[in-house]
């Protein structure tokens, strides 16, 4: 009978690695210079999930609410919107999407993070750890684990 334990170990020591791998990206993120940014202009994104016309009453649609700004770096001037680093917010509703960016009018001011290497690679956001991959890479770290001690035993 085939032995699956290091099989289960092998996927889930890749999977704690990749989980750990973000977190460490998203604590480097953090780190990134600040920069003072004006709103350009937002706007409502319709997406569909719709891959066959079969799926079309099992996905609705979603809106996306992207922010696009402007800022200047060592006086040089560029222009980024919500969704270079982190992914769009995204509503079930139009109305909760333009709620959402009522909270930044075209011309407020921003904070935004910026990557010292490629300024237009932005983050807009509070900083946070992301502590659901934190304890995903942990849960599969001990499956590893776990599936190492069972193969062995």
């Amino acid at each position: 009978m085939l032995d699956i334990a290091p099989l289960i170990a092998l996927a889930s020591g890749i999977g704690a690695a990749l989980a750990a791998r973000s977190v460490y990206r998203r604590r480097r993120v953090n780190a990134w210079p600040t920069a003072n940014a004006n709103v350009d202009h937002t706007e409502v994104e319709v997406v569909d999930d719709h891959h066959r016309p079969a799926d079309r009453d099992d996905h609705p649609q979603r809106f996306l609410a992207r922010v696009h700004y402007r800022f200047e770096v060592e006086g040089n001037a560029y222009r980024s919107d919500n969704g270079r680093f982190d992914d769009v917010p995204s509503f079930s509703t139009r109305d909760a999407a333009e709620a959402f960016l009522a909270r930044t009018p075209p011309g407020s001011p921003l904070t935004i993070r910026y990557s010292p290497t490629q300024p237009t690679l932005t983050q807009y956001g509070d900083r946070h750890i992301p502590v659901a991959r934190l304890g995903l890479s942990a849960f599969l770290a001990l499956m590893c684990a776990l599936a190492i001690w069972l193969s062995l035993r």
